[in-house]
């Protein structure tokens, strides 16, 4: 099949629950059954709330969300569990097929408690207790990569958060690495994406250096892009993506800090500043970089250019923002594009 002919993106990797605790302040007191057995006034309780997560369920839930006018395919893996069972339930509400998905019957579906800490500036940081469950199990056997043929985008990740493919591969560099070159032969374009590492890890994350270069696409924040690559700012580090490591384009956003960045070698380095959100505007922010990331993979199948790609995903990074859960907040493609013409960007701000 020509390229130009593909339809469909696919994302394999990471399928788990989110479980998210309401946005703390340090030396806050709040009682995880309180409101079992007084009302709200009389004591703050612990209200979790629970939502999809993983790259995967993320940025194929937002895909759907912005447009839905083409095959979205999820490759991972669940247990069979009530976990599970949010996962498929909130795929069949979003028109996403599960056939895809591989269970464990022996592992409970992965998980992630995600803790938010109001800092006294009013930054808010988060924590994260993971447990891998059953995508500790995603191995390369589990990819039936023939599938991907006819597909346009193939999105893996995240890397670092699937022990299996993040094993090291001398020629590919890691497994997941090997995995994409492969995809590349079907003519499917390669993205990826990774949770950031910590200073005890930082070791499994070079072993990427290698494996960008069968990406297509490297989707990543400032923090991540400068480990990888060794640079001391995030535009040279989006620049060394391509330069130096090869992918075909790289891609890095910045957070509430912004600028963001794009950069391939027809397109040269694209800054786009991030849009102003009011603090009272933020419920949360697990799940910004997955809506950019889903943002620019609508952008690109429809061919945008990477400007126009890069300004729709800071835009749907920023609208992510309003709701707690990774999800929740993404609208349809007009309704971004309405919040673009009615938002300043922080630079403009400064004009």
């Amino acid at each position: 099949m020509n390229r130009d002919e593909a339809k469909g993106i696919a994302l394999i990797g990471t399928v788990l629950v989110d479980e998210l605790l309401p946005i703390l302040k340090p030396g806050q007191l709040t009682c995880t059954d309180a409101n079992e057995f007084v009302p709200v006034s009389e004591m703050r309780g612990e209200i979790i709330q629970y939502s999809v997560g993983g790259m995967a369920l993320n940025v194929a839930v937002n895909l759907a969300k912005l447009s839905g006018d083409f095959p979205i395919s999820i490759i991972g893996k669940i247990g069979s569990d009530h976990r599970a069972d949010l996962i498929r339930q909130t795929m069949r509400d979003n028109s996403l097929d599960t056939e895809w998905l591989i269970v464990d019957h022996t592992r409970s579906t992965s998980h992630t408690t995600v803790i938010y800490i109001e800092m006294p500036d009013r930054k808010v940081e988060r924590l994260f207790r993971h447990t891998f469950g059953a995508m500790g199990s995603f191995a390369p056997a589990d990819i039936e990569l023939a599938k991907l043929q006819g597909y346009k985008f193939a999105m893996f990740g995240y890397g670092l958060l699937l022990p299996l493919l993040d094993l090291e591969d001398d020629h590919y560099g890691t497994r997941l690495g090997r995995i994409m070159a492969k995809t590349r032969q079907y003519g499917v374009k390669t993205a990826i994406d990774f949770v950031s590492p910590d200073r005890e890890n930082l070791f499994r994350f070079k072993r990427y250096q290698k494996s960008i270069a069968y990406a297509d696409m490297v989707i990543i924040n400032d923090d991540q892009a400068q480990s990888l690559t060794e640079q001391s700012s995030p535009d040279k580090a989006c620049m060394a993506l391509v330069e130096e490591y090869k992918c075909g384009l790289g891609i890095v956003h910045c957070g509430a800090i912004g600028p963001n960045y794009a950069y391939s070698k027809e397109s040269g380095l694209v800054v786009q500043p991030n849009y102003h959100v009011a603090p009272e505007e933020i419920a949360g922010n697990a799940g910004a970089g997955d809506a950019f990331s889903a943002a620019i993979l609508h952008a690109l199948y429809h061919d945008w250019s990477i400007r126009e790609a890069l300004a729709f995903a800071a835009a749907a990074a920023a609208k992510s923002l309003s709701h707690a859960s990774c999800t929740g907040a993404m609208q349809n493609e007009n309704e971004i594009l309405k919040y673009m013409e009615t938002r300043a960007t922080k630079l403009q701000d400064r004009i």
